[in-house]
């Protein structure tokens, strides 16, 4: 959440991220009490709800407009990405997500109907205003069946993963009006989606209680594999050659994280895997090299620019989740710490399978851009006078990382 203050003439600064979001400077009070100020954006369509997560839980959050049969959008802004759940006559019928995990290519790719690699190809190609499932279809690559089937997947995991949010807000908006090139409307039970939801969320805490986490490794125990489902056959063939770790072998299964966990989950009750702890490796000298550069340097700017930006943290995570292709790959499941500081041995796995040399450039890429951010931040929150010799050290710190590269 972000801090402001009324000053004595009845004016509110925003926070400059919360001007840009704004589909309209003008601005209507939509409800006040002694507790809040619900502001709308004119012409946009008035929020007839807004809620903040905590005592409020998704669960009830979707049983209300489900219950009194409401037609329209809910908007969410949570700590890993904005969704947009689409209701007509209280049952859920589409669902969008800015979490990269949640993407359709990322979706077919985990269903096997895609290979990774045409996924790169396509979106090195697409234009502004495509839409990826109709440029998939035209080029032939996935079958209209296929492509509906993972459309539904989509939304279904978009909802599922709704559940693990404690964190955020959002508003509804009655209307009718839900004309977009990508929406597919799906016949779905919202309750149904929310009894799954709800368990799936009770599941997944069981499964990781055995499995550790998901940088614990897995080794096969040399067991018969007698008695197994075709699916878990297929994942312990995948251990014959040595130990990987959970997260490896979810990413490698071609199925849900959560029906990936679960086959693991049960091929570890059956002994037939064993967990151990995660070993963490050394990280190369190279990149600890340059992680202690620009982690200091990230340090600096959010220790000079947080007091003055309360919501600097959630500021500088949302612009991860939306940098440019591929440099959302290098931030993937990366948020900024308490100090400002960002988890290197994440960046450094989202890397892995490149070669050396290319890690380090996108590595690179990836921080300037994250730091040339926060000096914007900085110079809007400081003013140029206060922050022009800030700037200058950063900028002499970044070009000196740059050469840590050769």
């Amino acid at each position: 959440m972000y801090r402001v203050a009324v000053d004595d003439s009845g004016r509110v600064a925003l926070p400059q991220r919360v001007i840009k979001s704004l589909a309209s400077p003008n601005l209507l009070v939509a409800s006040t009490s002694p507790a809040h100020v619900l502001l709308a954006t004119e012409g946009q369509g008035v929020p007839s709800m807004a809620a903040t997560l905590g005592e409020v839980g998704i669960a009830d959050l979707l049983s209300f407009f489900n219950m009194f049969r409401k037609t329209g959008i809910l908007y969410l802004t949570l700590a890993d990405g904005d969704r947009q759940i689409f209701f007509q006559e209280g049952e859920i019928i589409f669902a969008t997500s800015e979490r990269l995990d949640d993407e359709l290519g990322e979706i077919l790719c985990e269903l096997g109907k895609l290979e990774r690699s045409q996924l790169r190809t396509l979106r090195g190609e697409m234009k502004s205003g495509d839409v990826l499932s109709q440029v998939l279809v035209k080029k032939n690559l996935v079958a209209a069946r296929d492509l509906w089937l993972a459309t539904r997947h989509q939304v279904e995991c978009i909802v599922y993963n709704l559940f693990a949010c404690h964190e955020g807000g959002g508003y509804f908006v009655a209307t009718t009006d839900m004309q977009r090139d990508d929406i597919v409307r799906l016949s779905m039970s919202t309750q149904n989606l929310i009894m799954e939801g709800l368990r799936r969320i009770d599941e997944r805490a069981l499964y990781l209680r055995k499995l550790r986490s998901l940088d614990a490794l897995l080794e096969y125990t040399g067991r018969a594999p007698n008695d197994l489902s075709d699916e878990e056959k297929r994942l312990l063939t995948k251990l014959y050659s040595g130990p990987a770790s959970v997260g490896q072998m979810v990413a490698c299964s071609g199925i849900s994280e959560y029906d990936a966990l679960r086959v693991l989950y049960q091929l570890a009750d059956k002994k037939m895997v064993e967990v151990k702890a995660a070993e963490e490796p050394p990280l190369n000298d190279a990149f600890a090299e340059l992680l202690e550069v620009f982690n200091g340097v990230l340090s600096l700017l959010y220790e000079t620019v947080s007091p003055r930006l309360s919501g600097l943290r959630e500021e500088v995570n949302r612009f991860m989740r939306s940098v440019p292709h591929p440099l959302v790959y290098v931030f993937r499941g990366v948020q900024i710490k308490a100090d400002g500081t960002v988890d290197g041995r994440q960046l450094v796995k989202n890397l892995c399978g490149l070669e050396l040399r290319e890690q380090k450039r996108l590595l690179v890429d990836a921080l300037t851009e994250l730091v040339y951010m926060e000096c914007m931040c900085a110079r809007r929150e400081l003013g140029a006078k206060f922050s022009n010799d800030l700037i200058q050290r950063v900028q002499e710190i970044v070009e000196r990382a740059k050469k840590l590269m050769v």
